[in-house]
């Protein structure tokens, strides 16, 4: 069958491992989608950092979506001059910033968030750092938390913080989204990644605000939180796609449970016909090492084969010391795995039996990908004006490649993160006819098709009508 093909995506965050030098040229030459964490940097250097990136992607002529992640409710350490070290057993204090450091204790954490001196009791433990430290609050006044460590290590500033079993009810937007979201709507980001959804009212809230202020980004929900596994169905709904945020899900329902976890999510996501991302220590050895461990191998082609879309590093790419090789190998990675992927017959979910016999487009996108499988076909070519046939058809499709035919550039950007697809780009025509002679004169010009190759193309009449998808068409060349 020729090379091995990767079809699974590579999610990469920017940060300043990537601005040294040629390294971010490189990653892009690899990596499908870009991820800015509005938790780090400010304004300024982000908004230098993606138009980098876009003027990097247009000199390679890659279509690289970019995904702001929203920090949302989320607590985390205030600013350190230096690490500080908290010793197993050692005792020190959490106090609010603003006045003087406390002497006279093992450690002091500044902690910029009054809600948590109003919520602490005695006898809670608090996890640091994605769980690396656990501490137990000994005591609490307004402005001053006296804590024990359990299980020690170096606390960076900015790193996060979760109690355990603190109820506060918090709003699932801080005043920092929003000023953050104004910028990526202003700045035309091409996704929002929404932190700690618990229910879909959550993602329906970003997305009337993203729409007030003029925007039309779609959203990534973040499944970290134990109310939105509850709530997975209907956050799906709203979604455009989710990401399995692991390092947050370990935090608050245990390690143990994260795998387990990470397949009922995907799998959520793939019989509801939407992208996921599974994120968070792919390659984590790889911040200071070279190659990656053999564990961490399994772990990602793992993912792969539970049917993630795609695969997301976070500090191996923003501040490791081998970013571009962390990229390579997660690609490395990717590409075996997906070799290895058991190709079957197209079956249905029998929770997908409703949709496909009440909607005509997930019946056209099944019927195409099982057409593709029984002919051989060399490629699907799903024409989509808003991106939702792409979608269907990454979903259902075996192991015939997809392109997606658009004529939007921003939609064709999104298939940086739909499993198996490849964007073509192509100019509005005013009749099929036409639409199928473009379609053929790029598949022999960029993609080498020959005499023989068959295709199976899905469109919609009337043309350039979202959601009208409603006919098949195969071709031989």
């Amino acid at each position: 069958m020729g090379d091995k093909v990767r079809k699974t995506k590579i999610v990469m965050t920017m940060g300043p491992a990537l601005l040294q030098g040629d390294r971010l040229r490189e990653a892009l030459k690899v990596a499908d989608a870009v991820r800015i964490n509005a938790s780090h940097g400010d304004p300024a250097a982000r908004a230098e950092s993606l138009q980098t990136v876009r003027a990097l992607a247009l000199e390679l002529d890659r279509c690289i979506p970019v995904i702001l992640d929203l920090q949302g409710p989320k607590w985390r350490i205030g600013l350190l001059e230096a690490p500080l070290d908290l010793v197993d057993g050692s005792e020190g204090v959490f106090y609010a910033p603003g006045g003087a450091i406390p002497t006279g204790h093992a450690w002091a954490a500044p902690l910029p968030h009054p809600e948590l001196f109003e919520g602490a009791e005695p006898g809670q433990l608090w996890l640091l750092d994605d769980g690396a430290i656990t501490v137990r609050i000994l005591s609490k006044s307004p402005e001053l938390l006296k804590a024990r460590v359990l299980i020690g290590g170096p606390l960076k500033a900015r790193k996060g913080l979760r109690p355990i079993g603190m109820d506060i009810a918090v709003d699932p937007l801080t005043d920092k989204d929003h000023i953050d979201i104004r910028w990526g709507v202003e700045h035309q980001v091409d996704l929002f990644a929404q932190s700690f959804v618990r229910r879909a009212s959550d993602v329906q809230q970003l997305q009337a605000i993203i729409h007030h202020l003029g925007g039309h980004q779609h959203i990534i929900s973040k499944i970290e939180h134990p109310t939105a596994l509850t709530n997975l169905g209907e956050i799906l709904e709203v979604s455009w796609g989710v990401m399995v945020a692991r390092g947050d899900l370990g935090v608050e329902l245990g390690v143990e449970r994260v795998p387990g976890l990470q397949k009922q999510i995907i799998q959520a996501a793939r019989r509801a016909l939407k992208p996921v991302i599974t994120a968070t220590q792919m390659l984590e050895s790889m911040i200071e090492h070279a190659q990656p461990t053999r564990a961490e191998a399994s772990d990602v082609a793992n993912a792969i084969w539970d049917g993630t879309d795609a695969v997301m590093l976070s500090a191996e790419s923003a501040s490791g010391l081998h970013p571009v090789e962390a990229v390579q190998w997660l690609a490395r990675i990717a590409t075996e795995a997906d070799a290895n992927v058991k190709q079957r017959t197209i079956t249905l979910h029998e929770d997908l039996t409703e949709k496909l016999l009440a909607r005509t487009d997930i019946s056209v996108a099944f019927a195409a990908c099982r057409t593709a499988e029984e002919i051989h076909a060399r490629w699907i070519v799903a024409f989509t004006e808003g991106g939702g046939m792409a979608r269907m058809v990454s979903r259902l499709a075996g192991g015939t490649p997809i392109l997606a035919a658009t004529v939007d550039e921003q939609i064709a950007k999104l298939m940086g993160l739909l499993r198996g697809v490849t964007a073509l780009l192509i100019p509005r025509v005013a009749s099929t006819d036409e639409m199928v002679e473009v379609v053929r004169s790029l598949l022999i010009e960029k993609h080498g098709a020959v005499t023989r190759d068959r295709i199976v193309m899905t469109m919609g009449l009337p043309l350039w009508k979202t959601g009208t998808t409603n006919t098949m068409k195969v071709m031989t060349f």
